[in-house]
């Protein structure tokens, strides 16, 4: 159902998206280590805006691509490449707080209670459009 350059255009938004959530993690981790106020500074929110505008572009990259491929819906999609090719799309699906992209469907899957929800709060309305 997926043609094969379809496939590796998909992996590689898939890809991309995980990437940004390590490094978003990363980030959040880095900031919630400065602690206190330092935390909320310039220096340690634009790493986590950063890092949401690339999983957000991602994640736009792959449902643009679902569409284009002529597959239903984003999850026919990733369970299409789960299935038969062995990619996890679950990053390409999650909702991330501060930008609203369709076909994302999925809880956001970090636990962001405390320093790094509040960090996470600051950088998305900071840096997301």
């Amino acid at each position: 159902m997926l043609a094969d350059d379809t496939i590796e255009e998909l992996e590689d938004a898939v890809r991309a998206c995980d990437e940004a959530r390590t490094a978003l993690v990363e980030a959040l981790d880095a900031a919630d280590a400065r602690g206190g106020g330092a935390a909320s500074e310039p220096s340690a929110l634009e790493p986590v805006g950063t890092a949401l505008k690339e999983w957000r572009d991602a994640q736009q990259q792959f449902m643009a691509l679902v569409d284009a491929s002529g597959v239903p819906d984003p999850s026919t999609a990733a369970l299409l490449l789960k299935t038969n090719h062995g990619i996890d799309a679950s990053n390409a699906r999650c909702g991330i707080p501060g930008t609203d992209v369709d076909g994302a469907d999925q809880p956001f899957p970090l636990d962001l209670a405390g320093s790094q929800g509040m960090v996470l709060t600051q950088a998305a309305t900071t840096h997301l459009s």
